[in-house]
């Protein structure tokens, strides 16, 4: 194993049944999951504790935005001078309205997820810091009318059930 820790492919079965249980309720007590599970309490409380140590799951509060004042959401597509690409990225990160940032393929080095109180702030990030930014060479924004799935909501693929095989071998 390398210094990355366990990945979804190192968990056995009832790792994968804690963290699934641990996604239906996220706040479940070890009791009840034990008792799910058929395992003692102490097992569970060790499982979890590894699999937060190996940063396989983690726990957040998640703010829906559209309840705390930040309607604006937004997506970025960003183009950069070649040789600026992180750079621009790091200043981009540091900024509290970005929620994702990833360097990608394509058409763009950049897609950027933001939020904004209203569209008088988009329009002030657009028309002055942006431009401020440099490096940057273009961007295309568009603007989040309604989200459908965001990445919270993502759950363990059904390749990952009871009696799947572990790092692709048999069981």
């Amino acid at each position: 194993m390398d210094d990355r820790g366990r990945g979804l492919d190192d968990l056995d079965e009832a790792d994968i049944a804690i963290v699934r249980l641990l996604q239906a309720h996220g706040r479940a007590p070890n009791a009840h999951i034990a008792r799910e599970l058929g395992l003692s309490e102490a097992t569970i409380r060790k499982r979890i504790d590894r699999l937060f140590q190996d940063e396989v799951i983690k726990v957040t509060a998640v703010l829906n935005p559209r309840k705390t004042g930040y309607a604006t959401d937004v997506l970025i597509g960003i183009r950069v001078e070649p040789g600026t690409l992180l750079e621009v990225g790091e200043v981009l990160a540091a900024m509290d309205q970005v929620v994702y940032l990833g360097y990608v393929t394509g058409r763009f080095d950049i897609l950027v997820e933001m939020l904004f109180r209203d569209d008088e702030a988009l329009f002030t990030f657009i028309e002055r810091e942006l431009p401020s930014i440099g490096g940057v060479v273009s961007t295309e924004t568009s603007h989040v009318l309604r989200t459908g799935k965001i990445n919270y909501d993502w759950e363990l693929p059904a390749e990952f059930g009871p009696g799947r095989a572990r790092n692709g071998g048999s069981s």
